[in-house]
């Protein structure tokens, strides 16, 4: 399971250790695993993305 959040920082990010970090963009979508999210959101480097009833956007 990923969910949606919305880099608020240009960087290069990586979800799992093993990958090569990649450039995203402010304001750029990436569907991340939950914990990756709860890091970014916790850094300010991201926000959670939610629907416009403010469910939770969530990726298979």
């Amino acid at each position: 399971m990923k969910i949606l959040i919305q880099y608020t920082q240009t960087g290069m990010y990586k979800d799992d250790a093993w990958e090569t970090p990649a450039l995203h963009l402010k304001g750029q979508l990436h569907a991340v695993s939950p914990s990756y999210a709860a890091q970014l959101i916790k850094r300010n480097q991201a926000s959670l993305f939610t629907d416009e009833n403010k469910n939770v956007v969530i990726s298979a």
